[in-house]
Formats: C-alpha cells, structure tokens, sequence
C-alpha cells in the first residue's frame, strides 16, 4: 500500500468533520507518513522500503480513520488547527504506542502556539518571531526577541523553543547544552541560557548577549556532535547604547 491509498482509505472513514478539517487531517498524516520515511531513509533504508515500514508502523487506515472520527461529536471541540493537528497526533499514539500523552501535547503547540507555556509577554522594546533552524532530529524555534538598553551596555535576549521533527518525538537532552547565541562581531556576553520549563517532548529556554550601536542581527548557533548550525535572527529595535 503507497501514502496516498492509506491517506485515502483513512479518509474515507471520516463521517464528522468538514471539508477544511478534512483537509487538514489529509496534510497532517501525509506530513506524519514523510517525517517517518526520512527518518528510515537517514538511517539506510532504500526508498520503497522505507515507506513499506512507515505505512507499517502508522497502523490499519480503516482503523485510524474510525478512532480520528470519533472525536469529532460535537463542533464546538474543534478549536481550529491545533485541535486538528492534536487529535491526528494522539490517535496514532493512542494505536501506536508511541510517545506519552503530554509530551505529545507540549511537541504540538510547540509547533503550533510555542507561547502558550511562556508567561513572559513581549515589551514594546521586543517583537514575536517564528523562525526555525534544524539541528539532526530537532528543531529550534525562536518565537520571541527584545533588546533591552542597561545604561552602559544593550542587550538582546530571544525566547525559543525545541522539540523533535516528528509530532510526539523526544527532543535531545543534549540540545539546549550546544546552543549560544553570538553578537554581530562573534562575541559571546552576558550569556544566560535558562532551562525554564519543559520536558521530553519540548523544551524552553532563553539566550541573552550583549550588543552595540548599529547592531542588526544576532547569530543563533549550535555546536556539538559534529555539527555547526546557526541562524541570524534580526533585532527588533534599533540599538541605542
């Protein structure tokens, strides 16, 4: 059986939902399906059967179909998206076995709304992000970023998030330890990296560098296991001091 026949006939068991949310459910599978034959193809697997085990583990259509159908008895449950993409994620779990409850949670609206576990609002000196930047099996996310004038010295700080690729996967524990984020001239100041909250299935943190007049950018970077990535993050406001 290919993706699109196991799409189709885990579709096809769908009484409940609109054409949007029917919609929705088509991508979020077929995206479930993709990360899972990637993940067989980066550890040998040839093509075909990669996608043979992937259809293999995502379980009987029909089945899936039944179970994603059932949570759709009222309307007013489905929150939009995150309801979709939340419902499709914990039915395969719950048939699957895989991941825990709430680290499937935290992994989706990490995707999704990364603020909602953040109480820290942004100031006026600051901006809301949605950048990412792959690191192996994880995902780095920056959702928020500020520069703060402290008289002598400026500082900019990003709010970010990481969780694994795949929907209810564990993030590395060793992730947050590569991170540093770095100021226009390479310098790393003032670091503070703050493992605030989180668990397996997504965690939170903090960065923070001191920056100069003229500064546009900061440099996120993660080193480790043999891999260098980082991503420039512009800065919100300009720098005064």
């Amino acid at each position: 059986m290919d993706r699109r026949t196991y799409v189709e006939q885990v579709l096809a068991n769908l009484r409940r939902v609109t054409p949007d949310e029917r919609a929705a459910i088509r991508d979020e599978i077929d995206g479930h399906i993709e990360d899972h034959i990637c993940d067989l193809i980066e550890l040998g697997y040839d093509e075909k059967l990669a996608e043979e085990r992937a259809m293999s583990f995502m379980g009987d259509p029909a089945e899936v179909g039944r179970e994603l159908d059932k949570q759709y008895p009222l309307r007013w449950l489905v929150l939009g998206r995150v309801a979709v993409v939340l419902t499709v994620v914990l039915c395969i779990q719950a048939l699957t076995g895989f991941g825990i409850l709430f680290h499937a949670r935290d992994s989706v609206m990490a995707r999704l709304v990364p603020s909602w576990r953040d109480d820290t609002e942004v100031a006026e000196n600051g901006a809301e992000l949605s950048m990412r930047m792959t690191v192996g099996n994880d995902i780095v996310r920056v959702y928020r970023a500020e520069v703060w004038d402290l008289g002598p010295t400026s500082v900019a700080e990003i709010g970010f998030c990481t969780y694994d690729r795949i929907p209810g996967g564990i993030v590395s524990e060793e992730l947050m330890n590569g991170l540093r984020l770095e100021n226009q001239r390479g310098e790393v100041k003032d670091r503070n990296s703050v493992r605030s909250y989180g668990n397996w299935g997504a965690e939170y943190g903090e960065l923070s560098v001191e920056v100069a007049p003229g500064d546009t950018y900061v440099v996120l970077v993660y080193e480790g296991y043999g891999r260098n990535v980082s991503m420039e993050i512009p800065l919100p406001v300009e720098v005064t001091s």
